[in-house]
């Protein structure tokens, strides 16, 4: 999917998103607190609607186009109930919990016509409906209808790195006791984008079924660390200091040259896993995802980001990305005209065209520009 533009409202908290356009790649710059996560983490909202999520007091609008050619329009309502705790502990589809707000009204367009009107009742194709949940949304409520299923996977596709996951999760095993079953059913390249796993489960899927593929992501990351020779996802083997249960866990494992032994993912720094994590998510992604990357620049060394930002603009399969950053090296290495300034006044952030400040056409001048603005410094839009 690409978004093409989206408005957000949160109620309980009175903050606001004006509506804002996006292009294939958009950098969401603008000084500290200004909202760039907080756009981030809405459109990530619209993925949990879509899948049922009942969010107390949100109100949006998105418009968006599908690999298929359709364009849609999705926008709806909850109903404000006086409390935020979904906001930081989540009320989420499936529970039993009778505090979930309801949604007030819904509307769905496909190619410009009004599909679902929802309000006191569900109008479905100009006929009303039987009556469903109330605090879900259309598109999880009727995924399985022929007007409605491409919306419901096209949501699938939204990816969010905040680094916190990619961080971390170096530290352990992520995957599971039926990791060979995973690796039987994913065979080919495109079952293994199309699929809903975690990454590192994607990445043994390809390094033990697409061989060719593999060697595609190891050759950028090798490009980035040239003192490493080799990876492989493999289980450690037999030794006796090893668990048994991780005898059989594949794990990353790396060789450095002029080394012998393997390293695994346990002894990586954090900036190297994330970094093969990321070249990973640009090759093995479904076609036309929508990624969400929030500060961009963190865990990464310079190599890192010089190599993964010439990635990210040149990426092609039709994929989107929205990113934040405050790295000099990324803003001036991306465009000016795919900027976009965050300001806030209050509650309410607004994100400026780039076209508005009129930067130059050198990058290095532009940014120059931008970081004397009293909007990126300052953040204040008055």
């Amino acid at each position: 999917m690409k978004i093409n533009t989206f408005s957000y409202v949160n109620k309980t908290t009175d903050w606001k998103l004006e509506p804002v356009s996006f292009d294939q790649l958009t950098l969401l710059v603008g000084a500290s607190g200004v909202g760039k996560t907080r756009v981030l983490k809405s459109i990530l909202d619209l993925k949990k609607i879509s899948k049922g999520a009942s969010l107390n007091g949100i109100k949006w609008s998105v418009d968006f186009s599908t690999r298929s050619g359709n364009k849609y329009q999705w926008e709806g309502e909850f109903e404000n109930k006086g409390f935020t705790a979904e906001r930081i502990f989540g009320i989420e589809p499936g529970i039993d919990n009778e505090d979930k707000a309801k949604i007030e009204r819904e509307k769905i367009f496909i190619n410009d016509m009004l599909v679902v009107d929802r309000k006191a009742e569900i109008i479905f194709n100009n006929k009303k409906i039987v009556k469903l949940s109330q605090t879900e949304s259309i598109i999880s409520l009727l995924k399985e209808e022929d007007s409605i299923k491409e919306i419901h996977s096209e949501f699938n596709r939204i990816i969010f790195d905040d680094n916190v996951g990619s961080a971390s999760s170096f530290r352990g095993f992520s995957f599971d006791g039926e990791i060979e079953s995973k690796v039987s059913k994913y065979k080919s390249l495109a079952s293994i984008r199309e699929c809903s796993e975690d990454m590192k489960t994607k990445l043994y899927c390809t390094y033990a079924n697409q061989k060719e593929a593999f060697e595609s992501i190891a050759e950028s990351f090798i490009e980035v660390f040239p003192y490493v020779k080799e990876i492989k996802v493999e289980p450690l083997g037999g030794e006796k200091h090893i668990p048994i249960f991780l005898r059989e866990t594949p794990v990353i494992q790396i060789k450095e040259r002029g080394i012998d032994n393997w390293i695994d993912e346990t002894k990586l720094s954090s900036g190297m896993f994330r970094a093969l994590l990321n070249i990973a998510e640009l090759y093995l992604c479904a076609d036309s995802s929508v990624i969400l990357i929030d500060e961009f620049e963190n865990s990464l060394g310079v190599n890192c980001i010089d190599e993964l930002t010439s990635s990210i603009v040149s990426a092609g399969r039709e994929i989107q990305f929205i990113i934040t950053s405050h790295h000099p090296y990324i803003i001036n290495n991306i465009d000016s005209y795919h900027w976009k300034l965050i300001s806030r006044n209050a509650g309410s952030v607004v994100a400026h065209d780039a076209s508005k400040f009129n930067f130059d056409k050198s990058k290095h001048k532009a940014f120059t520009q931008l970081i004397n603005l009293d909007l990126y410094s300052e953040g204040a839009n008055v």
